[in-house]
């Protein structure tokens, strides 16, 4: 069952986003980056650690969904200012932000979506639902969520709940009857009928649920339906209601909160249907009516959710269409190593680690690359990120530097500097083989380095070439 566009790969929450799954943190990483598939499922498996080809698919649909594959004229992959600040306050643990934003992507949530929605048929489960994309109206799922169960809390409060089969019920329904009924002025109908299948049951549930290859995922909806203020999935506010899926949260004032946020969330972003999901220009528009901050602050000041919370976004900065490209690249690597709570691979909340950072930094859209030590190119493959200063000795602050690290061919240089066979001396190369086990074609490899000038040598690493010597010498 496809629940109004749910992606069926992961749950939609802060932390998906900004923590354990960090897939917002991948998205930096690609920042100014072309968007060319092979390429990007590459260096998301290299992110993640994984073997699973298919993983990037898996992200690239929540991505869609919550409209984060923004593309500029170039098919290259544009920065969102608002999921900027909401990731570095969500870092710094203060979760304010990310939380609001995912109340307002609730209110945003529509279908047809645009990056998401295909045009295509569905025929199974008994539906025969033809050009979902072009043939279905727009409606909003939140509001007309909001709506019904507004409608069963003023008939009686302790109904103000979905069951699981009921929401079963109320997305196969949709389908079926080409969401004939799911708007506004249908709300008492539909929850007229909903009250039935609560009184009768619904025959054809079972026979859905327990069929091979199509059992329920109700898990995603009411993932993103828990990042609702004013929803829970605690059946302990409803008699302990068996089956029970989603339901009114009991708090204050709650009838008008329900009105604001009814009110605000069917404003519908309507888009050309005859264009494919997947065009560039339509994602970049998406994105940009999403995360718009003046739609986003207008939200915040109309919707009865938030009193103190008001002028969250407001230190928000819009980024500038021009940019230099190698000083932005430089800042986003930088804000990556920032964003690293700790620097070691086991942990869940940053599975990455600063060394694979650094060297994007240092080799990143390049085919091969100068040794800081010889001076000579070679194929990238062929060149370490080395630490001027051994890693184990640096501090946090030294490990996120960009001037720790250097490119040294795995061809010799990166392996007697990191043993101290040589050391650099006010940006000269120097040999250390006091004491150094030797042999006649590693001796002839150092001496022809003596001398020469290391060209990664400057103020800002400096320090860090005395740290070596000072430890080797």
């Amino acid at each position: 069952m496809i629940f109004f566009n749910i992606p069926s790969v992961g749950q939609l929450k802060p932390s998906t986003l900004f923590s354990e799954d960090d897939h917002f943190g991948f998205i930096q990483t690609i920042i100014g980056e072309e968007y060319n598939r092979a390429v990007i499922t590459k260096e998301c498996l290299d992110y993640y650690n994984k073997t699973n080809e298919r993983y990037w698919d898996q992200i690239i649909t929540i991505i869609n969904f919550l409209g984060i594959k923004k593309l500029d004229s170039k098919n290259r992959f544009s920065e969102i200012a608002l999921l900027d600040f909401v990731a570095e306050k969500f870092d710094n643990d203060d979760d304010k932000p990310a939380k609001v934003i995912f109340d307002y992507l609730l209110s945003q949530w529509q279908f047809p979506h645009p990056i998401v929605t295909k045009n295509r048929t569905i025929n199974n489960l008994g539906l025969n639902a033809e050009n979902i994309r072009k043939d279905f109206p727009f409606i909003k799922p939140y509001q007309i969520i909001l709506a019904v169960l507004k409608e069963l809390y003023n008939i009686d409060s302790s109904q103000a709940y979905f069951s699981n089969e009921e929401f079963y019920w109320f997305g196969y329904s949709f389908y079926n009857t080409k969401a004939k009924n799911y708007n506004l002025k249908s709300i008492k109908k539909l929850t007229k009928e909903l009250l039935y299948i609560r009184e009768n049951g619904w025959d054809l549930f079972r026979g859905i649920k327990d069929n091979s290859g199509t059992k329920t995922h109700l898990s995603y909806p009411k993932g993103f339906l828990k990042n609702s203020s004013i929803l829970t999935d605690d059946n302990s506010f409803y008699n302990e209601q068996p089956d029970f899926f989603i339901g009114l949260k009991p708090i204050g004032d709650l009838i008008n909160v329900l009105d604001s946020l009814i009110d605000i969330s069917g404003e519908i972003f309507e888009f050309d249907r005859n264009i494919s999901e997947r065009n560039s220009k339509l994602c970049y528009d998406y994105s940009e009516y999403l995360y718009d901050i003046d739609r986003v602050n207008n939200w915040l000041e109309n919707v009865k959710l938030y009193k103190r919370l008001k002028n969250i976004y407001s230190k928000v900065q819009p980024i500038p269409e021009d940019f230099d490209e190698e000083l932005f690249r430089k800042l986003k690597i930088e804000r990556q190593l920032k964003r690293l709570t700790s620097l070691e691979r086991e942990t869940v909340t940053r599975q990455r680690t600063e060394q694979h950072i650094l060297r994007t930094y240092l080799l990143k859209n390049k085919k091969s690359g100068t040794c800081a030590i010889c001076d000579k190119d070679y194929p990238i493959q062929f060149l370490a990120t080395a630490h001027i200063k051994k890693r184990k000795d640096c501090s946090d602050y030294e490990k996120r530097d960009l001037n720790v690290v250097m490119p040294a061919c795995h061809l010799g240089c990166d392996k007697i500097y990191e043993e101290g066979y040589i050391y650099i001396d006010e940006g000269l190369i120097q040999s250390n083989l006091e004491n150094k086990e030797i042999t006649e074609p590693l001796k002839k490899y150092i001496t022809n380095l003596e001398e020469k000038k290391c060209n990664y040598f400057k103020e800002e690493t400096a320090q860090y070439f005395k740290h070596h010597a000072k430890q080797n010498i």
